[in-house]
This record gives C-alpha cells, sequence and structure tokens, in this order.
C-alpha cells in the first residue's frame, strides 16, 4: 500500500480547474496567479504520467482520465471536509450528532428534537439524514438511529425505539368510512412504492401477509421514495403504505386515516446506536437518557 501520494496537495488546484473549466477562474477562486495554478496542473499531471486537460485557446477540456482523476478527487475533497466538520462538531460538547434515514429524521426524529430543545436549550442536536446508513456509517456520529432485524455485531451498543409496522392510510377525507378488510382494499386506488429503488415493503409484501396473492399493475401510480408516496395519499391521490413511526403525528392531526387496523410487521425494528469503543459525551448521555424515557413515555 502506498503511503506517500505527492499529487495530494495539488487537488485542490485541479479540483476548482475542472469544475470551473478555466485557469482563470480557478486562479480568482483560490486568490493566486493564474500561471501558479498552470504551473500547479502542469506538475500534477507530470506526478501522475498522464494528461488531464485539452488545452484549447479558449477553453479547457478534460481528457477522458480527467474525467475519470476528476470525479475520484471530486470524492476525496468531500470526503475530508464531512470528516474535518464532523470532527469540529464532536469537539464541542455542547453538540450532539445523529445520524438516520430522512423518512425517521423528518418525522418521528425532529418533532422529538423540538420538545428535548425546550428542556435542554443549552445541547445542540445535528442532524444527518442519509438513506445509505449501515453500522459502519453509524459508527462515525455521536448516536445513529438504524433499521435492523436485531442480528448486531459487537461495535455497537443498541437501545430499541420502535418496532416497523405498516397500515394502509388515505386523506382524511378520502371516501372511506368504515375500515376495509384486505380483499375490500384489493379494488381501491392504490398508490405504490417502486420495488427496484429501495428493499422496503410493497403492497406485494403486504397482502402476502394475509395470505393474498397480488402483483403490481402495469399502469400503476409508482413512486421512488416512500416519503412521496405518502404526501401522494395526504393530498387525496389514493391509498398508500403507511408506517407507523412516520403518520402518528399526521393521523393526531387528522391529516391522514388508517384504511385497516392490520398491519404488516416486516420483523425489522428501528434501534438507537452508538460505539462501544468511545464514551458518549455528557451532552450525548442527556439527549439518549431524555430520547429514550421519551419513547418509553409514548408506548
Amino acid at each position: 500500500m502506498r503511503t506517500s501520494l505527492p499529487f495530494m496537495n495539488s487537488l485542490v488546484f485541479f479540483e476548482s480547474t475542472a469544475r470551473l473549466g478555466s485557469f482563470t477562474k480557478a486562479a480568482e477562486e483560490l486568490y493566486i496567479t493564474q500561471s501558479a495554478v498552470s504551473k500547479k496542473i502542469k506538475l500534477l499531471e507530470e506526478s501522475l504520467g498522464f494528461n488531464l486537460f485539452i488545452r484549447e485557446p479558449r477553453q479547457l477540456i478534460l481528457t477522458d482520465a480527467g474525467k475519470e482523476f476528476y470525479n475520484d478527487a471530486k470524492s476525496v475533497l468531500n470526503q475530508m471536509s464531512e470528516t474535518i466538520n464532523r470532527i469540529n462538531r464532536n469537539s464541542d460538547s455542547n453538540t450532539v450528532t445523529i445520524t438516520c434515514t430522512q423518512a425517521v429524521s423528518h418525522y418521528w426524529l425532529f418533532p422529538r428534537i423540538m420538545r428535548f430543545n425546550l428542556q435542554h436549550p443549552e445541547i445542540a442536536i445535528n442532524i444527518y439524514a442519509s438513506n445509505d446508513l449501515d453500522e459502519n456509517t453509524c459508527a462515525q456520529f455521536d448516536l445513529g438511529i438504524l433499521n435492523s432485524d436485531g442480528d448486531w455485531s459487537t461495535q455497537l451498543n443498541n437501545h430499541l425505539l420502535f418496532h416497523e409496522r405498516i397500515y394502509p392510510i388515505c386523506h382524511y377525507d378520502y371516501p372511506i368510512n368504515t375500515l376495509l378488510t384486505p380483499e375490500n382494499i384489493l379494488n381501491q386506488k392504490l398508490i405504490h412504492l417502486d420495488p427496484s429503488a429501495w428493499r422496503w415493503p410493497t403492497w406485494v409484501n403486504w397482502f402476502a401477509s394475509f395470505g393474498i396473492e397480488f402483483s403490481i399493475p402495469k399502469n400503476a401510480q409508482l413512486f421512488n421514495q416512500v416519503t412521496l408516496a405518502l404526501e401522494a395519499s395526504r393530498q387525496g391521490m389514493g391509498i398508500s403504505l403507511g408506517w407507523e413511526f412516520m403518520t402518528e403525528e399526521m393521523l393526531k392531526r387528522n391529516e391522514l386515516k388508517r384504511v385497516s387496523d392490520m398491519f404488516y410487521e416486516p420483523g425489522m425494528a428501528d434501534f438507537l446506536v452508538y460505539r462501544k469503543s468511545k464514551e458518549l459525551s455528557e451532552s450525548a448521555r442527556v439527549f439518549r437518557d431524555w430520547l429514550l424515557k421519551d419513547v418509553d413515555n409514548h408506548k
């Protein structure tokens, strides 16, 4: 494994030049001379052993190798920037960083953070929302909320927050006045999740849990995000699958109603997780304990 990468200090110059397509514009952005940028790129090309740009009279054009190198350089610089920001956030003893999916952050965590802030205004809770989470990702933050079947590695402490339950839901004024059976729901206008877009359950799974064979019609109303499908039902466009943790507040506000009291449990749950190898800060412990108590109080 190479431990020395002499061109690393030139990546910022290259990224700026490639993004802006000009030595002059890169120089203006970086507050140095145009000749200094040009020299840095020339030295970088010599170090790499291939050309990054085709130099036309009035423009710079990335070579095929330059395009490939630019994608990786941009990714490396973005990752380094995020790491620096995360370290700076973690160095603040009154700041807690927590990662979770976009749906969990928006529908479940935000209302609780608002209540927490009323009691602990001195502690700032920063959320990093991503749908691409695993145990290693969560371990980079103070806390994480991870969807799992409960089969854990040894690197994370974990506390159960809620089980995953999925009900059929619709707008509160949608023309359904009685609770329906799964067989009745088959004849309704259904809003579908794209099964190729994510690993979430679909109507196929929901009906199968009641012994009903179902396939998504070719002309189905299809969304590639669960939040979009939920919003479609909230706008009265039909019946969608509603995760209990996502819909609890909208049900209380009479924005949505359940079409049936029958639900599907895919055997997954969401857990609050954090590293065993690093002691939580005092602020993180305060938020952890408050969140677990809040969950217990609202069961």
